[in-house]
């Protein structure tokens, strides 16, 4: 169940919302905890979860372990904008968000290029996640 104030869920859900309207091949988005927990967004309407919810949430927390990975080397290479792991039926595309992690997973038969130019679009605009 998502955390936090009704301010901050608004304007996270609709960013939700707005990411799911890019493209009709994303099959999730969600804002993950330090704990590997989704507290907010989820599944698009009528997409059921490949993984169960032990698995997902191991899932989050490998995500959040490879974020801190490359954003050790940081200032050797540069700042982390996000990592892409494509997979046969899925393309995982992970954001880092101050002390969270923004997940998106897609379909194989998505354009991941566009979706993810989108996506930044969509978070260099929106003041309330800075």
């Amino acid at each position: 169940m998502p955390k936090g104030n009704n301010i901050s869920n608004s304007i996270k859900i609709n960013l939700s919302e707005e990411i799911f309207a890019l493209d009709g091949n994303i099959r999730f988005v969600g804002l993950v905890n330090k704990e590997g927990e989704v507290i907010e967004g989820g599944f698009r309407k009528g997409i059921e979860p490949l993984l169960n919810q032990n698995e997902e949430q191991d899932m989050y927390l490998q995500s959040l372990s490879n974020i801190n990975f490359f954003q050790s080397f940081s200032e050797k290479f540069g700042r982390l904008d996000y990592l892409v792991i494509r997979l046969e039926r899925i393309t995982m595309m992970t954001f880092p968000l101050n002390d969270k992690i923004l997940c998106i997973s897609t379909s194989s038969q998505s354009n991941t290029d566009k979706i993810r130019y989108e996506i930044i679009n969509l978070l260099k605009n929106d003041k309330s996640i800075k």
